[in-house]
């Protein structure tokens, strides 16, 4: 696994980012690999932490896919989530997936976005701004409901907490039920409870709610995390700051759940 820090320009500007390679990937493959874009939250990038914290880098070196972490404006410090062909972070990704497909053999079918809290958003700004683009998204703890129905309803699998006091629960207990049926999928959601039940660390029931969204191409999943804070479910890295973010589930591991999702779903 080739993992390294590189910048690129955009409008004249350098940004950042972090690129992990899966082994199988060497210089000359024509086998293309799939890629995954993981936006950190809010002072995550400044502090580095945020590859820390979802370990996508270990799954992809498992799942043999290409991961890129991407750095904010001011150092890592935010995003901007602004619904604008003129948003200079939209111009980075779209620049960054172009330089990614020069220099490497990118499955362009198969790129996912995923991201937490500020990254959820960054998320659900691309779920609207480049529906086309993305075969899949998972915003984690911040999941927006931002435009109108796109061309392209993009799949989606979100988690949140329900004792998130940063970005509290009941803020975005309906969003992935708005979403789904801006989609036009079927009334539900179908609702099943995980074991075990409840999660060791949070002493909550994590319930998994699913829209049926066939009929128009698409998937909506909901992951409601009992007793869980603002956090990525199974993160080792989040359970050690649990004073400041809340429990974070054990029993749930965000990363490979999501994983699985993107790999059923291509352009």
């Amino acid at each position: 696994m080739t993992e390294r820090f590189e910048s690129i320009r955009v409008d004249g500007r350098k940004r950042d980012y972090v690129i992990t390679v899966p082994p199988q990937h060497t210089p000359g493959t024509i086998e293309p690999v799939p890629l995954v874009l993981d936006f950190h939250g809010l002072i995550e990038g400044t502090v580095r932490t945020h590859p820390l914290a979802t370990q996508f880098s270990a799954e992809a070196r498992a799942e043999g896919f290409a991961v890129a972490f991407p750095l904010g404006p001011e150092n890592g410090l935010y995003w901007d989530v602004a619904l604008d062909e003129s948003n200079p972070d939209l111009r980075f990704v779209d620049t960054l997936l172009e330089t990614l497909g020069e220099t490497m053999c990118i499955d362009r079918s198969r790129v996912y976005i995923t991201g937490l809290s500020f990254g959820a958003a960054m998320t659900s700004m691309l779920m609207c701004m480049r529906a086309n683009t993305f075969a899949a998204a998972a915003p984690v703890a911040g999941m927006m409901d931002m435009c109108n129905p796109t061309d392209r309803p993009v799949p989606f699998v979100t988690f949140h907490g329900t004792d998130d006091w940063i970005l509290p629960y009941q803020f975005y207990e309906h969003t992935a039920g708005a979403v789904a049926a801006k989609y036009g999928c079927d009334h539900g959601p179908t609702t099943v409870t995980l074991e075990p039940d409840p999660d060791p660390a949070t002493g909550g029931t994590i319930t998994r709610k699913t829209w049926d969204c066939s009929g128009v191409g698409s998937a909506a999943e909901s992951y409601v995390i009992g007793g869980g804070g603002h956090s990525w479910p199974g993160s080792e890295f989040f359970a050690l700051f649990g004073f400041v973010v809340g429990s974070t589930a054990t029993s749930l591991d965000a990363t490979a759940v999501i994983w699985d999702f993107f790999e059923q779903h291509h352009l």
